[in-house]
């Protein structure tokens, strides 16, 4: 058990991100139809267990590249930060494999 699902509120995501709050209630909607999220209105959104595996797969793969680029380009992590966040979401599953045998980390379960 991970304990209390935590809830993320409208207006301070759209603050964050520099949106409006309308644009992030339409966001969570789809998130919601897409089973990611439990949305409740004027409450805000928690994951979803699906919401909860992808978040950790995310999250796995950007940790990887971060690493995966500071080590090859011999920086800091925040020199490519950005970058890997973008390359992230075009990294196939075989090369994100391949960096991970490469870091010397566990395949995923």
């Amino acid at each position: 058990a991970r304990g209390p699902r935590r809830v993320a509120s409208t207006t301070p995501v759209a603050a964050f991100l520099g949106v409006t709050p309308t644009s992030v209630s339409g966001m969570f909607k789809k998130l919601a139809r897409l089973e990611l999220v439990t949305y409740v209105p004027y409450r805000g959104v928690s994951l979803t267990p699906l919401g909860q595996r992808l978040a950790l797969c995310l999250t796995r793969r950007d940790r990887l590249l971060v690493t995966f680029l500071a080590e090859a380009l011999g920086v800091g992590v925040d020199r490519v930060a950005i970058d890997a966040a973008r390359l992230g979401h075009h990294l196939s599953k075989d090369l994100e494999a391949l960096i991970a045998e490469r870091l010397g980390e566990p395949k995923p379960q």
